[in-house]
């Protein structure tokens, strides 16, 4: 389940509640009882792991190597 961030609309105190999705998003404040909201937050990274991201560690087309195995350096067109 995702953590969520919040602060109390009262006294200002910043604390972390893990609910689902599908639950609201008003919770008492721990210190004071008082309402609370979410804060808004940019959210976490993740990290691909396999097969999805066998193909990002090649040279890309533009570079001095190719990206193709071709002996032609890949600001050729040929690359496709």
């Amino acid at each position: 389940m995702p953590k969520y961030d919040y602060r109390c609309n009262a006294c200002g105190e910043l604390f972390e509640v893990i609910h689902s999705m599908q639950e609201t998003e008003d919770r008492p404040c721990p210190k004071c009882a008082a309402p609370s909201r979410r804060i808004i937050t940019g959210g976490s990274g993740f990290i691909m792991k396999g097969s999805a991201d066998a193909g990002l560690s090649r040279p890309r087309c533009g570079s001095a190597t190719t990206c193709c195995g071709s002996a032609t350096p890949c600001a050729e067109p040929h690359c496709g």
